[in-house]
Formats: structure tokens, sequence, C-alpha cells
């Protein structure tokens, strides 16, 4: 699994496709940035990402419907086990 080309398209799908379209409803548009993409080691693994939101008082309920389309986005690159959005967060390793 090559994690810098889902990275590169997962930023794309955010960029132009999700985004635009819940700003259209907001007084305040926020942006996401991918900073990492990790697979966990234990069994059965995780799928991690790492986003940055801006600004960063974005209530993170709002930000539910955001993370199914990652969820069903990352099911393109056969990523079947469970994925965990960390926002405003970093990997400790």
């Amino acid at each position: 699994m090559n994690t810098e080309r889902i990275h590169h398209y997962l930023q794309g799908y955010l960029d132009n496709i999700v985004l635009p379209s819940y700003n259209e409803n907001r007084s305040e548009p926020i942006s996401l940035n991918i900073n990492d993409l990790r697979l966990g080691s234990y069994q059965p693994p995780i799928f991690h990402v790492f986003i940055d939101v801006t600004p960063k008082n974005t209530p993170k309920m709002s930000l539910s419907g955001i993370e199914k389309r990652i969820v069903d986005f990352l099911k393109i690159f056969s990523i079947n086990s469970k994925v965990k959005i960390h926002w405003d967060k970093r990997p400790l390793f």
C-alpha cells in the first residue's frame, strides 16, 4: 500500500469535492490538510488518518459527515479495516 499516493488522492478529494459542498452552508469556511496516514500494527489493524483543521475552533461534531465520506473514499483503495480519524493531532512515533 502506497500511503503517499493515498495521501495525494485523499487531499484532492477533500479540496475539490467535500469542502466546497460543506463550506457553502457555513459562515466561516474551513480547510482540511492531511498530516499523516498510518496503518496500525495491532490485529486487527486500524488505519489512522491525521488531519489538521483550520480554524482550530471548529466543533468536531460538525465534522462527522466529512469523517464518513473519508471512510467511504478509502474503500476505493481496498482499506477495509477500521479507520480512525484524528482531528488536529499528530502521531506519537
